[in-house]
């Protein structure tokens, strides 16, 4: 019986690492409708560049859990948890270029998604947080 057990479970794992590592799309890079000129940023030296010269029409939107956020984000980017879309997106101006990011590129193609049906057009899904290879901002509180 144990090694029934000990075999369905080495199967269950092999399965989990194949759909989180191999089977999952990766988003990265993507682009909305009118969000080409966006790809630019996916640079971390060019987006670090945005973040220090602060262009009002262009917004970075950390979508990760808020105790992620505040643990270490891009500087200058706003949290917008992935789970909460409905309740933010009404927050977000439509003629805002977004550049969002999370702990995975599907939370953040789902939040694009998500977006481009109500209307939101210039996005950049820009990938995974642990591409950021520069000094990062870390809070203690988070305020909307």
């Amino acid at each position: 019986m144990n090694w029934i057990l000990l075999i369905v479970s080495a199967i269950a794992v092999g399965f989990g690492v194949y759909w989180y590592f191999i089977h999952v799309p990766n988003y990265y890079a993507y682009v909305s409708s009118e969000g080409e000129s966006l790809k630019k940023f996916l640079n971390p030296d060019i987006l670090l560049k945005l973040t220090q010269e602060k262009q009002d029409d262009i917004w970075i939107l950390d979508v990760r859990e808020e105790e992620y956020f505040l643990m270490g984000h891009i500087p200058d980017a706003k949290s917008f948890p992935h789970h909460d879309v409905e309740k933010w997106y009404h927050q977000i101006p439509k003629d805002k270029a977004l550049i969002l990011y999370c702990d995975l590129t599907i939370k953040t193609q789902n939040v694009i998604i998500f977006l481009e049906e109500k209307g939101y057009t210039k996005m950049l899904n820009w990938g995974k947080y642990k591409r950021w290879n520069h000094r990062e901002t870390v809070e203690e509180s988070i305020s909307i």
